[in-house]
C-alpha cells in the first residue's frame, strides 16, 4: 500500500514512454459514433456509477443497435448494457492489473479480439488502466473526461460539471455522444 502511488506513477511514466510516438491525426467530429462498427466502453469502477452510466447509454439504444459493443466492467453485477444485441462484457479482476496499475497482457488479448473505431472511458476520475486500454485500442476516437493526465490517452475530452450527480453527468455524457 505504501508504494502503490509510486508504482502507479511509474506505470503512468511507462505509458507516456510507450505512447510517445503515437501521434493522433485530426478526425472529423461528425458521425464518429454513428459511423462506427466496434465500440469499446470502459465502465466506471464503482458499481453504482457503472449502473448510472449503463442506464444513460441505454436511452440511446435504438441509435446504437448497429454497433458491436465490448464493455469492460470490474463488477460481478450486470448493468443494463448487457442486453444490447451485440454486446460482449469482459470482466476485470484485480489480478488483471500489474503492480504499476496497468492491464496485463492476458486481459489485453481478451479485449483486443477486434479493432475498435471508438473507445469510451466512463470513469469520472482518471483511472490509469482504463485510460491505457482506450489508448492501446488504437481507436481513431477515444473519449474520456477531462483531467490533467487525459491528453495522452484521449483525443476527445468532455469537461462536464462534476458538481452534479453522477446520474446527471452520465446522462449529459451520453447525450453528447449521441450528437455524433
Amino acid at each position: 500500500m505504501m508504494f502503490e502511488r509510486t508504482f502507479a506513477f511509474l506505470g503512468y511514466q511507462f505509458a507516456r514512454l510507450q505512447f510517445s510516438s503515437d501521434i493522433d491525426t485530426p478526425q472529423p467530429m461528425t458521425d464518429f459514433f454513428r459511423g462506427a462498427q466496434n465500440v469499446l466502453i470502459a465502465m466506471p469502477i464503482g458499481y453504482q456509477e457503472a449502473a448510472c452510466a449503463g442506464d444513460a447509454l441505454r436511452k440511446f439504444r435504438d441509435r446504437l443497435t448497429h454497433l458491436n459493443l465490448t464493455v469492460i466492467h470490474t463488477s460481478t453485477r450486470a448493468t443494463s448494457l448487457i442486453d444490447f444485441p451485440k454486446c460482449e462484457v469482459i470482466r476485470m479482476d484485480p489480478a488483471d492489473l500489474n503492480k504499476f496499475s496497468l492491464p496485463t497482457t492476458s486481459i489485453l488479448r481478451r479485449i483486443f479480439t477486434r479493432p475498435y473505431d471508438v473507445a469510451v472511458d466512463f470513469n469520472l476520475d482518471f483511472v490509469l488502466y482504463t485510460a491505457y486500454i482506450c489508448k492501446a485500442s488504437h481507436a481513431k476516437v477515444r473519449v474520456g473526461f477531462a483531467h490533467a493526465a487525459s491528453d495522452l490517452f484521449f483525443n476527445v475530452q468532455l469537461n462536464l460539471n462534476k458538481q452534479r450527480t453522477p446520474k446527471a453527468i452520465y446522462e449529459a455524457f451520453a447525450s453528447c455522444l449521441a450528437m455524433f
